[in-house]
């Protein structure tokens, strides 16, 4: 069983919403790394989730694509 299948329902009326971190953490998107961030060692490590960034030192400037 994943955890997806775990979450509770959401009401009939509700808008979705999709939680970035849970994307990222059911393999479905990258895990966004800082642009300041260019050892390609750590950049590994995080994108596969091994450290986690919070979310303050992520601000607007991420690499989405890499």
């Amino acid at each position: 069983m994943t955890a997806s299948l775990d979450l509770p329902p959401t009401p009939d009326g509700a808008d979705p919403v999709i939680v970035p971190g849970l994307l990222s953490g059911l393999g479905i998107t990258r895990r966004p790394v800082p642009r300041w961030i260019t050892d390609p060692d750590l950049i590994a490590s995080i994108e596969a989730g091994l450290i986690d960034i919070d979310d303050a030192f992520l601000g607007a400037d991420t690499a989405q694509e890499r």
